[in-house]
């Protein structure tokens, strides 16, 4: 008996019942469970560690004032500017100043930094005394919800309050990053393709937030040169690609009136 129901514990079946509840939101509950393949290529004991994993941690959330049921040390080669963690907790990603991006396998016992984005440009002089320029880069990501595989769009926003700021160092650009697959089809790393770029007016100091979606990403920044010197913008990228400034942008929220279409600044 005991044999039994060893071998029913570890039917693939089994697993893929007590999963299926948490790989789709409710209307009282989110997705809490983020497949990077086919289910089909999910084994028994894959299903079986994804399962016992999310309980683990669900457990770990009610332990209120105890440490974390797991936690993973990373260590960079360039100082973190911003860090994002992609659905699914596996991936995380980190921005530095000279606009690379590596990401760490959270999944992995000792995770190490992989290059996604390699250097883009100089980093900004840090000074002591002074004046020193800040660079503020932001991170967004659109899941692309029809891949078999992971795939998702990443906005990735670089701006520098600086007079002039480096051109190469101030502007959006949005990229592909896809699931990299070795021969029995497992994820073991990211791959990036640049889909498009254009830059941001002298003008702009500071990206605050961002967010994309589809063909359409949003921008809330700030211009000293406007009398509203925080404004939004949504911005259609595939049109705005390329070099120049005179990309169309719709104002989303003006003080009087209502969202209008703008040209440059």
């Amino acid at each position: 008996m005991c044999k039994a129901l060893q071998e029913v514990s570890k039917a693939r079946s089994v697993w893929l019942n007590l999963c299926c509840p948490h790989l789709s939101p409710t209307e009282t509950a989110p997705q809490t469970l983020h497949l990077e393949r086919p289910t089909k290529l999910y084994t028994s004991h894959d299903l079986e560690f994804l399962f016992l994993r999310l309980k683990s941690v669900d457990i770990g959330c009610r332990r209120d004032g105890k440490p974390p049921v797991r936690r993973r040390k990373i260590e960079t080669t360039n100082i973190a500017n911003r860090m994002y963690l992609v659905e699914g907790g596996r991936w995380l990603l980190v921005a530095s100043d000279s606009g690379s991006i590596s990401y760490f396998d959270l999944d992995a016992s000792t995770p190490t930094e992989s290059i996604l984005i390699p250097d883009q440009f100089e980093p900004p002089i840090r000074v002591l005394v002074g004046y020193s320029p800040e660079i503020r880069i932001i991170m967004s990501i659109d899941m692309d919800n029809d891949s078999a595989f992971l795939s998702f769009n990443l906005l990735l926003s670089i701006s520098i309050d600086d007079t002039p700021p480096d051109p190469k160092a101030h502007g959006v650009q949005i990229w592909k990053v896809s699931l990299a697959l070795d021969d029995q089809q497992q994820g073991v790393g990211l791959i990036a393709e640049q889909l498009a770029s254009f830059p941001l007016e002298p003008t702009v100091s500071a990206v605050f937030c961002q967010s994309i979606l589809g063909d359409h990403l949003a921008l809330t920044l700030r211009s000293d040169q406007h009398e509203e010197s925080t404004l939004t913008f949504v911005i259609e990228w595939k049109q705005a690609d390329g070099d120049r400034t005179n990309y169309v942008r719709r104002l989303l929220n003006p003080r009087y009136g209502k969202a209008t279409v703008c040209l440059p600044f």
